[in-house]
């Protein structure tokens, strides 16, 4: 008998006690991953979170595993949402179990991974064909910014198939979408399927979002939600806040098209200040805490409580970067409205990140913080930028109606010209708005933007005559009272310009141009002082000629002291001149103290001074008057019973009158000419006779660079007497005067100027041949602050007298303002 062995094969063994080995030890990890679960659902959460989380590390891409830990630590504080994310990377959709599909989709949802999480979906069996994962869906799509296809997706949904929670969600997806009604319908239909947290919050939320907002706090109160779920009722009220804070922009918006800026701000004032009692409240939750200083700060800036809102962005302590944008322009136009330009630059500019937001206002205040900085170039460029980007049309959707130039090109326009204007390009602005009124004559915008620049331009009659063609408006504007305002103020109207300030005040008293002119009628109240120096030293061949000059040194000093403004006309001053001259036999000099009193009402002034020499008993009147018959005329008259005779004669004891009579005419700043005759009578038997004329002409103009060229001629002649001083028969010169100034720096009421003058002439006189005249000088301007000005300067120049040449080295200095 043979006897047969069968072998098995070395493979076949292995694979069985692989099969034994494996099967035991998945019975293992499975009961240990049951228990696991049980302690967390029995209380243990921290240890078996932590008992799951040593089985994870051992099978880091077991599916049950990876689900029961989604499902048990989503939510979990002790749990970090990034370690969470770090485990969906493990999943496998295809046999990833459907109880965890959800805690899956919501953990990648919570990381913003919204592309992955649609993958994740599309693949999830059996959620992908149930209504509730189009919800899920359509939740994805919304939160990612694709709103059109998760309407998409909702438009045909069953919503018989939803659970409670799917209909809580579905309202949630609605709300996001600011689809109001249907987020209320389906708020109401998953509870009425069965009550829960979840869904009074839902349904809470959709009241809210459709403004029932009492109807919401008489819920949360009738279901007693409002101390077990306060941060809710908190929702409500802030949502509340930013409904009203909305229609009260739109009431002030409206308001002021009416003109009736006396209430236009009402309403906005009523909620900041119920918000500035909700305040602490929302203190304990960041969230809405943030969310709540959003709107207070956009609230703020709206009726430009600017200080306000720097305050509150200080004590916060968060990067502007993480404010909202709407927060983050009103913090850059509190910068601005501040004098804090250089700050609200980077904020504007980062508004322009932001996709759709930049309108108008924000390219406007980004232009007006470059003026501020004296950022000429940005700001011209922007101008054109503005051109390119701004909308020029608005369409009705209406059939058959026209398109309409849009308010952003409106504005554009306006601020366009007054770029010409801000670079002292005045001819410019003024042309370019006369052609812009002419296209569109019914918009008082471009009326009132011309009236202003004629005004800079020194025709405040002419610009009160382009505002008086709306004198027939039952509301003037508020834009058209500031300007008549500052025509009054141009024209010397003081009672005009005190009642419409005043007025302005109620109206309007967050307005640069209303807060200067009070400060400026303000200024009327304060004593004022002026101060002259002069001082030079001249050197001639010749010294005899000096001597019949004003000496080898000469001094003059003139200051005057101001009283208030009495009777918003009247002045009185105190008048103190100081001539001296040192000459071969001594020094002369003429100190002169007087007492005036002075009168101005409608560009007309007239003043009298009462004067006495401090060395002798010489008692003179000097009466002054001037009036401008228009913007282009006007005339001056002047009688001094002690004239500012040489003081030569002085020291002779002779006295002099003189009598003068001058026009002036100007087109603009830009072009003036003028002619003046003055006679002057002493007693030593001389009387002199001189006339003048000028015209002057800017000729270039830029953002810190203005020059002027003036062409002047003299003719003198006196009576052929023996006198000490220098008394030609008849003379003569003319003259070429370049002026250029250079304003170095500025900032506000604040700017340094350098002032350069170069004068090329011609002087002759009875007997002698005509002679070269050269004149330079250097001058520095300060203005210290709104109402203290500081110059200071020093020059050299050459004149011919009797044949012979005058070179003078001279020296100025000079101040005035108010205290």
């Amino acid at each position: 008998m043979i006897k047969i062995t069968t072998i098995m094969p070395i493979q076949c063994l292995s694979l069985c006690s692989f099969l034994f080995f494996s099967s035991a030890h998945a019975n293992t990890l499975d009961q240990q991953r049951e228990h696991a679960v049980e302690m967390v659902r029995s209380g243990q959460v921290v240890s078996g979170l932590n008992r799951l989380q040593a089985l994870l590390a051992q099978f880091p891409t077991d599916q049950k595993l990876i689900a029961d830990y989604l499902v048990l630590a989503y939510g979990q504080p002790a749990v970090h949402p990034q370690d969470l994310y770090r485990l969906t990377q493990q999943i496998q959709p295809k046999t990833f179990p459907a109880y965890a599909q959800v805690s899956a989709i919501k953990v990648l949802r919570d990381a913003k991974q919204y592309a992955q999480a649609k993958a994740y979906l599309a693949r999830f069996q059996p959620l992908n064909a149930q209504a509730s994962g189009k919800v899920w869906h359509a939740v994805l799509e919304a939160e990612s910014g694709q709103a059109a296809a998760a309407k998409t997706l909702l438009k045909n949904l069953q919503w018989q198939q939803l659970s409670a929670d799917d209909l809580s969600l579905l309202s949630y997806t609605y709300r996001i979408l600011n689809m109001p009604v249907q987020a209320l319908q389906a708020a109401e239909a998953g509870l009425k399927k069965q009550s829960s947290i979840a869904g009074h919050e839902q349904y809470v939320l959709a009241l809210m979002l459709n403004g029932k907002h009492q109807a919401a706090e008489h819920y949360l109160l009738q279901q007693q939600l409002a101390q077990s779920h306060p941060r809710l009722l908190l929702q409500v009220k802030q949502h509340q806040f930013s409904t009203r804070i909305q229609n009260a922009v739109q009431a002030y918006k409206t308001a002021q098209l009416r003109s009736e800026y006396a209430t236009a701000y009402t309403e906005l004032d009523a909620v900041l200040v119920d918000m500035a009692a909700h305040e602490s409240q929302v203190a304990a939750d960041a969230e809405l805490q943030r969310a709540f200083y959003a709107d207070y700060l956009y609230a703020l800036g709206q009726p430009k409580r600017h200080q306000q809102v720097l305050k509150i962005v200080q004590q916060q302590h968060q990067p502007i970067a993480n404010w909202p944008a709407y927060v983050r322009h009103a913090i850059a136009d509190a910068y601005l409205a501040t004098r804090q330009p250089e700050l609200a630059e980077p904020v504007y500019l980062s508004l322009f990140q932001e996709k759709n937001y930049a309108d108008y206002t924000v390219y406007a205040g980004l232009y007006y913080a470059y003026i501020e900085q004296e950022k000429f170039k940005q700001a011209d460029q922007l101008i054109q930028d503005m051109d390119r980007q701004l909308p020029r049309y608005r369409y009705s959707e209406a059939k058959g109606v026209d398109r309409n130039t849009h308010e952003d090109r409106e504005q554009y326009l306006a601020l366009k010209g007054l770029n010409y204007a801000y670079r002292n390009e005045h001819a410019k602005a003024e042309q370019y708005f006369e052609t812009l009124v002419s296209i569109a004559p019914n918009n008082l915008a471009y009326q009132n933007n011309l009236a202003q620049i004629q005004r800079w331009r020194e025709k405040p009659l002419t610009s009160q005559q382009t505002l008086e063609q709306w004198n027939g408006l039952d509301q003037v504007s508020q834009i058209t009272q500031i300007n008549q305002m500052q025509n009054a103020q141009a024209l010397n109207d003081i009672r005009g310009w005190r009642q419409l300030n005043q007025a302005l005040l109620q109206t309007a008293a967050d307005d640069t141009g209303v807060q200067l002119s009070r400060k400026e009628l303000k200024d009327r109240d304060h004593f004022s002082i002026q101060h002259e120096s002069y001082f030079s030293e001249s050197r001639s061949d010749q010294e005899q000629l000096l001597n019949r000059l004003k000496g080898s040194e000469e001094r003059t000093h003139w200051t005057r002291l101001n009283s208030p403004w009495m009777n918003e006309h009247y002045q009185v001053f105190i008048d103190h001149q100081h001539r001296q001259g040192r000459y071969e036999d001594g020094t002369l000099d003429d100190p002169r103290l007087g007492l005036g009193v002075a009168w101005s009402k409608d560009r007309k002034y007239a003043s009298l001074l009462l004067s006495q020499s401090l060395d002798e008993d010489r008692v003179g009147a000097a009466l002054d008057w001037s009036h401008w018959l228009n913007d282009h005329w006007q005339y001056h008259l002047a009688v001094n019973t002690q004239a500012d005779i040489p003081l030569q004669a002085v020291a002779k004891a002779h006295e002099g009158q003189s009598y003068r009579a001058g026009l002036n005419w100007q087109a603009n700043e830009s072009r003036k000419a003028g002619a003046q005759f003055q006679l002057t009578d002493i007693d030593d038997g001389n009387t002199r006779q001189e006339y003048q004329a000028y015209f002057s002409q800017q000729f270039y103009q830029a953002p810190h660079h203005l020059s002027r060229a003036t062409l002047s001629g003299y003719y003198g002649k006196n009576k052929p007497v023996a006198v000490d001083y220098f008394n030609p028969e008849s003379s003569h010169s003319l003259e070429l005067k370049l002026e250029h100034d250079w304003m170095t720096w500025r900032r506000y009421e604040q700017h340094f100027n350098q002032h350069f003058e170069l004068t090329l002439g011609t002087f002759g006189q009875k007997d002698y041949s005509n002679e070269p005249i050269y004149n330079l000088f250097y001058r520095h301007d300060w203005r210290v602050s709104r109402t203290w000005k500081l110059h200071y300067g020093i020059g050299w120049g050459s004149h011919p007298y009797d044949g012979k040449t005058e070179e003078k080295t001279y020296a100025v200095f000079g101040f005035e303002g108010r205290f």
